[in-house]
This record gives C-alpha cells, structure tokens and sequence, in this order.
C-alpha cells in the first residue's frame, strides 16, 4: 500500500520548513537545567502543545558508551523485526544483516528506490531500562511508571510495555499518527552519526479533530496510520503545526492526541521512546479514542487497557483516601495525584 507522495528530506533545514507554511511554528525548547523545567512541563501539559527538553547529552550523567551503536550491536536481541517504509512490509532478520543494509543504503531515498528499512518498535535493552528507572536526568515525572503514570496501577500480568527504540537512517519515517490512547509520548534521541537528526511535525492535542476531518479530504484515514504527509500538505493544514529538527539529548514531548509525523535526516538515528497515562487522558481516551477504535473502517485495538487502568487506579487511591481518614492527628505524607479526578 503506498503512503503517499515520495519522501524524501534531502535538503531540509528547520528554518526552511518554518517557512514554508502560515500556520507553522517552532515546537518550544527548555534546557534541562532550566530552573523552570517543572513548571514548563505542566504548562506543556495543560497547554496540549509540544514541547523539546534540550541538552541531555551534555550531562555527565549521559550514558554515552551505552548508547553507542557498537554497544547496540552487541546487546540488542539476536533477531529484529525491521520494516520497509516504502511499502510496509515487514521482515525479521538478524542484527548483523541490519547494520550491513544502514552501511550500504545512502542516507537519502532515491524516487526509484524499492527498500529502505526501519527497525521500530524494538526492544530496548534491558540496561537501558534500568538507567531511565534510576536516572536524574528525567524528571521521575515523565519517567514509565512514575510518579505520574497511572499505567503502574495495571497489575504486573497485564502491564503492557510501552519502551522501545527505533533505528534508521535518513528518509525512515513513521507516518502521521496519534499515540495511543491518549497517552503522553516521550522520545529521546539516545545518538546519531554523521550529524544525523528528526524532524519532527505536530499539532497540538486540541487539533485532532480537524486533522481527521483534514484527512478525509486528503481521501485518508488518519487512525489507520498509513499515510505519510507531505510538506505541502502539512503546510494546507487548518491549524498549527509545530516543527522541530531533534538531535542528540534532545527528549521530545508528545502531547495526548497530537498529531505526528517523524522523519529521520542524514545518518543513522537511535531513539527510545515510551508513552505516560494520567487520569485526565485517560478520561480523553474514553470519550474520544476508543470510540474511534471500535469504528468498522478503523477496528484498532485498545492496546493500553484504558477502563481496566481506570480500575485498577480507583482501587489503589481509594486504599490511599482510607489510610488518610485513619491518620488522627491530621498530617500524613501521603499524596494522592489526580484524586479529585478519581472520586468525581
């Protein structure tokens, strides 16, 4: 199935983006020592907007030696499943035969060019989750499972894991989408060669609905996430889009519906990325994702057991409300997040 007008970003600068539409703009950065990183952070929450943490790299707490290729190529799992972006196909071959395919491919996409493979949604070693668990550099905030993610509720048996990495080089992509479920998307750009890089096109949670009904016109569908936008049809679109050009240390932050569309630049690009549930995009998620889902022309899967989350979330905030109303002397360190939300 073709994903639209060929691809390529030969050529693209973030200031030559921006200015070829009306209605595009800069995603905002923060650095991630800024003293207002939290509050931005909420800001960007409430907001629906995207927002860039920049300079994570320049950390000294930045694991470099493990997120080198070299390093990868010894500790990925034996076997990836690696997909053609030029017509979706999917193939599973070994690391080696990946990493040979990336050294021999030219960094830009030929109109001729029948294979350029893509390896997403892999695995992420397991090293690498252990850092982002114990890690500083992130706010816990915005960390899977933390102090912000109500999918850590889910019982371990029906957890699903949302962590992977993506490798490619420039002209892989993956086509304009939504998160699932409403969920918060996080990408970090874990390294690059060759000055490689992403540009990023979004909009803001509070489009998705005219977006769709954008992709009808366009004779698509957007919740089938099989078509890739041109420039000059993001540039037609009837609300903002937010661009940026992510390079290494630069953690994207991907608003609850947003819209969006990744396309990788120059060299080989290695991402991991993860996706953050709270009670508010949960509530999104019912009334406006999961009906989608269960349309006949879109039959998705729920994936992120939303109503079970829900549950399961209920259950652990209402023991934290019972230990509350037991405390005698009226102090307690107990925080219960979102509890109005959950009681309403």
């Amino acid at each position: 199935m073709p994903l639209g007008p060929f691809l390529t970003s030969a050529g693209w600068t973030l200031d030559g983006l921006v200015a070829q539409g009306h209605l595009f703009r800069k995603i905002p950065r923060i650095s991630h020592s800024d003293k207002n990183l939290e509050a931005t952070i909420r800001e960007h929450e409430s907001s629906g907007v995207p927002l860039v943490i920049e300079g994570l790299c320049e950390d000294r707490e930045w694991p470099s030696a493990m997120f080198d290729i070299q390093w990868l190529r010894q500790n990925l799992k034996k076997h990836l499943q690696v997909r053609n972006v030029h017509n979706r196909s999917d193939l599973d071959i070994s690391v080696g035969e990946f990493m040979n395919h990336l050294e021999s491919t030219h960094p830009h996409a030929s109109a001729d060019e029948i294979s350029r493979w893509y390896a997403k949604d892999t695995e992420c070693p397991h090293e690498w989750k252990r850092w982002l668990e114990s890690t500083s550099l992130i706010p816990r905030s915005l960390c899977p499972h933390g102090s912000a993610d109500i999918l850590q509720n889910l019982p371990e048996h029906a957890r699903v894991e949302t962590l992977m990495c993506y490798l490619g080089l420039g002209d892989t992509f993956t086509p304009c989408h939504k998160d699932l479920c409403a969920s918060f998307g996080h990408n970090l750009m874990c390294y690059t060669e060759k000055g490689a890089s992403a540009f990023w096109f979004m909009t803001e949670s509070s489009a998705a609905s005219s977006m769709a009904k954008y992709f009808q016109t366009l004779g698509q569908e957007l919740d089938l996430e099989s078509h890739a936008m041109s420039v000059e049809e993001f540039s037609a679109a009837p609300c903002n889009v937010y661009i940026t050009e992510q390079k290494a240390g630069d953690l994207v932050l991907v608003p609850p519906r947003s819209c969006h569309q990744v396309v990788n630049y120059g060299g080989l690009t290695v991402k991991m990325s993860w996706s953050r549930m709270t009670i508010k995009s949960a509530q999104v998620a019912l009334r406006h994702e999961l009906p989608i889902y269960r349309r006949q022309d879109v039959c998705r899967v729920e994936t992120y057991r939303v109503k079970g989350t829900i549950h399961h979330t209920l259950r652990r905030n209402t023991a934290l409300l019972e230990d509350l109303v037991k405390v005698k002397d009226g102090t307690t360190g107990w925080y219960v997040p979102d509890a109005s939300d959950v009681v309403r």
